[in-house]
C-alpha cells in the first residue's frame, strides 16, 4: 500500500504481485502508514469499483486522500500491465468515496482503529459499512487493544512450526524435521532454528549433548 500511494513509479513496477490473479477476489483491505508515524485504512471494494481511504484522526481529508488512492491505482495496474502483461483489474475505474467514521481522541490509537475499521469491514463484506463508529474513549481503546491482543494469539500458528530466524514454514515434528531440513534448538529459549540460517555447516553442527544456545541468547 504504501509503495502504490506514496512510492517512486520505479518502485511501484518492482511490486508486481506477478503470482497474484485480483480478478480471484472480489476486493482488497490495507493499512498505510504516513510519515512513519500515523496509519489509514484502505479499502478496495472491486464488486462495485469504490475505493477509500479513511483517516481516523480526521474526516475531512477522506475524500482528497481516496481521490489520490484511485488515481495511483489505476497507475499501478497499467504499470504491471506494462511490465507483466497482466490484466487482472487493469480496467477497473475506481471511484473515490467516503466511509463517515468517528475520530481518535489521542495520538497513539490510529492502529487500534485501522483494525477495528479492517474487521467491521469484513464483517460486514460483501455490504459497505455505513460508518465506523469506533468509541475513542482511553477505556474502550484498551478493550479493544486486549481483544485484539487475544485474538491474534488465539489464531497463531505454534511458534515450532517456523524458524525463528527467517520466519519460514516447515513441517513441525522431529522426524520431519531430520528428513527436510536441518534444525537446531537452542537450549535457553527453546526456539527452532534452520542450521543455514544461523551459519551452521553439516560438519559444525552440535551432536546431543551438546547444548548450542542463538545469538540472542548469547547477548
Amino acid at each position: 500500500m504504501g509503495v502504490i500511494l506514496f512510492g517512486q513509479r520505479e518502485q511501484m513496477a518492482r511490486q508486481g504481485l506477478k503470482n497474484v490473479n485480483f480478478d480471484a477476489f472480489d476486493g482488497a483491505v490495507g493499512f498505510v502508514n504516513v510519515n512513519n508515524s500515523h496509519w489509514k485504512f484502505v479499502y478496495l471494494h472491486a464488486l462495485t469499483t469504490q475505493i477509500f481511504v479513511v483517516d481516523p484522526a480526521n474526516n475531512q481529508p477522506d475524500m482528497e486522500d481516496s481521490m489520490d488512492a484511485a488515481q495511483k491505482f489505476r497507475t499501478y495496474f497499467r504499470t504491471r500491465f506494462n511490465k507483466l502483461g497482466k490484466k487482472d483489474w487493469l480496467n477497473i475505474k475506481w471511484k473515490p468515496s467516503r466511509i463517515n467514521h468517528t475520530v481518535q481522541k489521542d495520538s497513539t490509537s490510529c492502529g487500534v482503529f485501522v483494525m477495528q475499521m479492517a474487521k467491521e469491514t469484513i464483517e460486514k463484506f460483501p455490504d459497505i459499512p455505513e460508518q465506523f463508529n469506533i468509541d475513542p474513549k482511553r477505556s474502550n481503546i484498551a478493550r479493544l487493544r486486549k481483544e485484539m491482543a487475544q485474538e491474534i494469539i488465539v489464531s497463531s500458528d505454534s511458534k515450532d512450526n517456523y524458524c525463528s530466524f527467517c520466519g519460514l514454514w516447515t513441517l513441525s515434528t522431529m522426524e520431519q524435521r531430520s528428513k527436510d531440513i536441518v534444525w537446531v534448538q537452542c537450549e535457553k529459549c527453546m526456539r527452532w532454528y534452520h542450521a543455514g540460517c544461523m551459519g551452521i555447516k553439516n560438519e559444525d553442527l552440535p551432536d546431543k549433548d551438546t547444548s548450542w544456545l542463538c545469538d540472542l541468547c548469547k547477548k
